[in-house]
């Protein structure tokens, strides 16, 4: 039996990138990608994957012949069952970027998907064909391309994607002068807009910058989607004008290694803080109406928003007027989810004389095991191969927190198959990234341009495990007295355990305090 993917001869130019494998057992199923049908990630099917430079239309790839070089998840290529299943191929392309060090390195370039494989335009795929997998040889025939799904203006570029103004809401984008020099050729930066709805431009207003995953066309707080119980409401709130006078925003900054940058200064990303704080709120603010001062730009964001909303707050204390990191990842490398990162040896086992057992890497809030630390990792393996390419959370904290190779890739804190951790690298991250350990460092001089800024939350059953790192980093702040507050709340999972409107409420509150100067006992 052979299982052979062809690239239709109607595919023009050469195809360099991943060539992803998906295997799953039939159903009824209207999705047309295969691996999007019962959660994609983790809790998906099958998917095995081989990196390919210089493949023509016309040429046919035998993956037996490969199977040494196929990495898969949660099983391997040989480990297929042999009975009736369906079967996809999916090409994730890549792009050369020669940046400005020298270095050739390839990944995927955004074109408007945000950094999903799964919706990335001109990435290719099959048709789902049912086979009785191990008795019958397997021809699939990648002949689809992913469309944009509209045509380009004068002016526009694919990259953070296009959408259009609607009522209160308005889509920005700039080109990065700063990382453009970084990777040697255009990159943008997008944002999302949402004004009040007695929004004059003559008016100066404070910003709220909500930081998180790539949003596409959602604008920030989810506003005009229909949203969980616990958030409904919210829409009718702000177009009502209970809401404080803000401008809300959050941000598309998609990359090669994630749906996000981190918004931090990087060896292996580039200057995305600087470039954030020098480039795109000042010409948010100047668009827009910002008000142009520290006190005006307050920071939000939960899980990798959380990290991000922190770290932007320590890096750039004079810029920032206040921050409100939920669930954030890992603010302390003692605690990064489970392993300590300075002591342990190994992420994803732990040894004990007679046995060793697997670290989890996710829970759910009464304990039980969703998937370990092993297996996400594998996945992300199985998407990009071992040059951090698997557009997963592990792969872009390699791309952030590491130093760059020799390769032009980043240098892995870990080795992505045995777990073996890497001492020199993790003192790199250690010194640059570990948020506890930077603000433990610079407490004379950052304490008091931070004091009674951070407003933390968590629940003490993060699916992640990310309390941990919330609770380290909780006792610095009490260590130096930097006020404000740390919350953490019982039998919550992976939340900040606040409503959308309660927290607007709480930050206009915290701008009357320190923006308009306002003494509450004296209204």
């Amino acid at each position: 039996m052979a299982t052979i993917i062809k690239i239709s001869k109607r595919i023009k130019g050469e195809l360099n990138g991943r060539l992803l494998f998906f295997v799953d057992r039939p159903g009824d199923h209207e999705e047309k990608m295969l691996f999007k049908r019962n959660g994609f990630g983790m809790q998906g099917c099958p998917v095995f994957g081989v990196t390919f430079y210089g493949l023509q239309g016309g040429d046919e790839i035998d993956l037996d012949e490969q199977k040494d070089k196929i990495f898969g998840s949660p099983i391997q290529y040989d480990q297929i069952p042999h009975e009736k299943l369906e079967v996809q191929a999916f090409f994730i392309r890549w792009h050369k970027f020669t940046r400005k060090d020298g270095h050739e390195i390839w990944g995927m370039a955004d074109y408007g998907g945000g950094g999903d494989f799964a919706l990335n335009p001109f990435n290719l795929y099959s048709d789902v064909k049912k086979v009785d997998y191990g008795k019958n040889d397997i021809t699939l025939t990648i002949n689809h391309e992913i469309e944009p799904g509209y045509e380009l203006k004068k002016g526009q570029v694919y990259q953070q994607g296009n959408y259009k103004n609607h009522g209160l809401v308005r889509y920005f984008k700039i080109k990065s002068k700063l990382l453009s020099d970084f990777w040697g050729e255009d990159i943008y930066m997008g944002a999302n807009i949402l004004l009040p709805p007695n929004y004059d431009k003559n008016k100066k207003y404070p910003l709220i910058l909500c930081q998180g995953h790539f949003p596409g066309a959602t604008a920030p707080f989810r506003y005009d989607v229909e949203l969980r119980d616990r958030e409904k409401g919210f829409t009718e709130y702000w177009n009502s004008g209970k809401g404080p006078e803000v401008i809300c925003v959050n941000f598309r900054h998609a990359n090669m290694y994630y749906d996000d940058s981190y918004m931090v200064n990087s060896q292996n990303l580039g200057p995305w803080g600087d470039a954030f704080v020098k480039e795109l709120v000042p010409a948010i603010e100047k668009k827009f109406g910002g008000i142009g001062k520290a006190e005006g730009r307050i920071l939000v964001g939960g899980s990798t928003g959380g990290w991000i909303s922190a770290a932007l707050q320590l890096f750039y204390p004079d810029f920032f007027g206040g921050t409100w990191p939920g669930f954030a990842d890992s603010l302390d490398f003692h605690n990064y989810q489970l392993i300590d990162l300075y002591n342990d040896e190994n992420i994803y086992k732990l040894d004990y004389p007679w046995r060793s057992i697997e670290r989890p890497g996710s829970r759910d809030t009464r304990g039980n095991i969703v998937w370990t630390n092993r297996e996400e990792h594998y996945h992300e393996l199985a998407i990009g191969g071992d040059l951090a390419h698997g557009l997963g959370q592990y792969g872009i904290y390699q791309a952030v927190y590491s130093p760059c190779g020799e390769d032009g890739y980043p240098l892995n804190a870990y080795d992505p198959l045995t777990g073996v951790i890497d001492k020199e690298v993790v003192a790199y991250w250690g010194e640059h990234y570990d948020l506890a350990a930077y603000l433990e460092k610079n407490h004379e001089w950052l304490v008091p341009k931070i004091k009674g800024k951070f407003h933390l939350r968590a629940g003490d059953m993060d699916n992640f495990y990310l309390n941990l790192g919330h609770w380290s980093f909780t006792e610095v702040l009490k260590k130096y007295r930097c006020g404000g507050y740390a919350l953490t709340f019982p039998r919550v999972g992976h939340d900040g355990n606040i409503t959308i409107i309660e927290m607007l409420e709480e930050m206009r509150e915290y701008l009357d305090k320190t923006l308009y100067k306002k003494d509450k006992k004296k209204g």
